[in-house]
């Protein structure tokens, strides 16, 4: 087994092995042509964690003033007419989606910050309207149960937005056992990494990123999905497709320099079990903008007076 040091070390000196794809995906904006050929072994994979890293990194917050959102279950549409609103979304774990339909009424409130979520959900053909809370230590905990089977995760949204920081492995630094590797996928012209993890209700799963092998070009993602897989079966739990993106030069906060990051423009999020979709499209992007204290406080408190009613804790209680 390579030692984590060695590992680094051919990461930085390595003239060959893999090299060019992570040297073009410095976060330039001009066009690239597919290529062509067999893509380049993709050496150690620290350098896709790196990479990784350094969009999360450069995307601190975004904010889309004209969202669309489609919701399906089991293959049909669940809501007859497309939600349109707003989505911000600032890291750690700050986030606020806001959806209605364009006339008529109903609305979706999907919102988390560094303690808790909520999931507020006013159906016009239901009795009333469903609204609960959990904090993420709870979810965490596997105590927390979803209200009619809504499928929400503060941290896999922020994932599929490019905002998870990914901690390359150092040796001593306590990221060192994760054991991340890269595969090759020939037919479709990508790079896969990939890591052993556990769920919260103690699944043994993999997690993997799929990376397109060639220097994407807008609007060409260059992170193409997200995916969670059962370790046994191999079978998809939940995957987050990224349809296509953006790329905007941004100021990284850690050398000051300019640099480039790619931002998705359409996203479609997918539950195995129960078979549960979102497909959301995402315009009027902002890009790091800066939320005054009011601004965070209004998007990221959760919305009790807004809808002048206490909502249901979900570690304790189910809501169906």
């Amino acid at each position: 087994m390579r030692k984590t040091s060695l590992v680094l070390v051919a990461a930085v000196l390595a003239p060959a092995v893999g090299c060019n794809w992570l040297r073009e995906h410095t976060g330039t904006t001009d066009q690239a042509k597919k290529g062509t050929g067999k893509l380049e072994p993709p050496g150690p994979p620290e350098g896709f964690v790196k990479y990784l890293d350094d969009q999360a990194a450069r995307l601190q917050t975004i904010e889309y003033g004209d969202t669309n959102l489609a919701v399906y279950e089991n293959g049909r549409r669940s809501v007859p007419v497309a939600l349109r609103g707003s989505l911000t979304a600032a890291q750690p774990r700050n986030f606020r989606m806001v959806n209605q339909p364009f006339t008529g009424s109903g609305k979706v409130d999907l919102g988390s910050n560094d303690e808790q979520f909520w999931v507020y959900l006013n159906d016009p053909t239901a009795p009333k309207p469903v609204y609960g809370f959990a904090t993420h230590a709870d979810f965490q905990a596997n105590k927390v149960k979803l209200p009619m089977g809504v499928q929400f995760d503060p941290e896999w949204v922020m994932q599929a937005l490019g905002m998870i920081r990914f901690p390359v492995p150092r040796p001593g630094d306590g990221q060192s056992d994760r054991q991340y590797d890269v595969k090759v996928d020939e037919r479709d012209r990508v790079y896969v990494l990939n890591w052993p993890a556990v769920t919260p209700s103690g699944l043994a799963v993999t997690k993997e990123v799929v990376l397109t092998g060639d220097r994407a070009s807008d609007p060409t993602p260059q992170v193409r999905r997200h995916v969670i897989r059962d370790a046994k079966t191999h079978k998809e739990i939940v995957t987050a497709e990224i349809k296509s993106a953006k790329t905007t030069t941004v100021t990284d906060p850690r050398t000051g320099q300019p640099a480039a990051v790619q931002y998705p423009t359409h996203v479609v999020l997918k539950w195995a079990e129960p078979k549960f979709e979102m497909d959301l499209t995402l315009r009027q992007a902002q890009v790091n903008p800066q939320l005054t204290d009011e601004q965070a406080r209004r998007l990221f408190t959760r919305p009790d007076r807004t809808y002048n009613q206490n909502p249901v804790d979900l570690a304790k209680y189910e809501i169906r």
